[in-house]
């Protein structure tokens, strides 16, 4: 691994730094990183790469660093806690990475990519020019590297994206869950909002569909009142078990508390939104019964451009719909856009 000697002050950001040269070309930059990455790989570990989200979630790790390199705003959204901490910790199990040291390779890997197209776009580069950016990109990829390897590590960044195909680790951690004890309401909840604005900026840029879901747990409170610490935990591992194996690939899972969980819906529409949440209600009712009686969630959901164009927006039309599912003793309120509402941008829709 490369960690490089202790610096002594922080690499300041490079004012003439090529950023726009470099943002034009992130799409290459991916695909040098894909490239590497089957390189590095062994041949019986290649297939682990997942190489669509890396076409998909590529350009916008090699965007966020590439910024990173001339603004000390765009560097801290890197940082953990920051806006884009969750993007960039997943370039490990982009790479299919199953240790903390195949995690830090495919971050080396993305380095030599990135450095080697700053190179390409100094022409006729000054000796210190230079090296103000090798150490302000040593310090953006470090980053990068803390988080993946966090994320690897088990201590992931607040939001976190659910996979049906989890390796081996994973899925002993999910057997794990409903002896575990219940967790607390995440500490870090502005940042979830933050990942749920960094998503719509990036939707409106390429006119994908997002969705917002939110699913409660009915009958939480009677859970924890009536039922010792360890079946309540055990009761709020199930649900929060359930959730995650109704979840794709793409989604991105927030637990809020014990028993309310949100979820970033990505390339989902209307009709993909209503499919998910129904699924997601589903699974919580088929999971292992309370008390005799089989557990019930009530799910609620928001559309961006038709529900809202914001982050709280969406956030509001999101527990409206729900609550109204939950007055209503149903799962999931089968919405329709308000007459107003734009034309949803087209896009990959969830089938149901």
């Amino acid at each position: 691994m490369q960690w490089g000697p202790p610096r002594l002050r922080r690499p300041r950001p490079v004012a003439d730094a090529p950023i726009d040269a470099l943002l034009v070309r992130t799409e290459e930059l991916t695909k040098g990183w894909l490239l590497a990455l089957l390189e590095l790989a062994p041949l019986q570990e290649a297939s682990g790469i997942l190489a669509a989200d890396v076409t998909r979630d590529g350009p916008r790790i090699c965007d966020a660093i590439v910024r990173a390199l001339a603004e000390e705003d765009d560097l801290r959204r890197l940082e953990p806690g920051g806006a884009l901490e969750l993007l960039v910790s997943r370039a490990g199990e982009l790479a299919g990475a199953r240790s903390l040291e195949a995690g830090s390779r495919a971050v080396d890997a993305l380095h030599a990519v990135i450095w080697s197209a700053v190179r390409e776009e100094l022409r006729r580069p000054d000796p210190d020019q230079l090296s103000e950016l090798s150490e302000r990109l040593g310090l953006a990829i470090e980053l990068v590297r803390g988080a993946t390897l966090r994320r690897h590590g088990g201590e992931r960044p607040a939001a976190a994206v659910a996979d049906a195909d989890a390796d081996a680790d994973a899925a002993v951690e999910s057997e794990a869950v409903a002896d575990a004890p219940a967790a607390e309401p995440s500490p870090e909840g502005a940042l979830w909002v933050s990942a749920l604005e960094e998503e719509i900026q990036h939707c409106r840029s390429t006119g994908t569909p997002l969705s917002l879901l939110l699913a409660e747990l009915e009958d939480a409170t009677r859970v924890a009142a009536v039922e010792a610490d360890e079946r309540a935990a055990a009761t709020f591992g199930r649900f929060a078990q359930a959730v995650r194996s109704a979840l794709r690939r793409q989604d991105i899972l927030v637990s809020e508390t014990d028993a309310r969980v949100w979820i970033i819906a990505r390339d989902t529409g209307r009709a993909g939104a209503q499919a998910l949440g129904a699924r997601l209600a589903s699974t919580v009712r088929e999971a292992q019964p309370w008390r005799g009686a089989p557990m019930a969630a009530s799910v609620g959901f928001a559309v961006l451009g038709e529900d809202g164009e914001r982050s709280g927006d969406l956030i509001e039309a999101a527990e409206e719909n729900r609550f109204a599912a939950a007055a209503s003793g149903i799962a999931i309120i089968r919405a329709v856009p308000p007459e107003d509402a734009p034309e949803p941008p087209s896009g990959p829709m969830l089938a149901s």
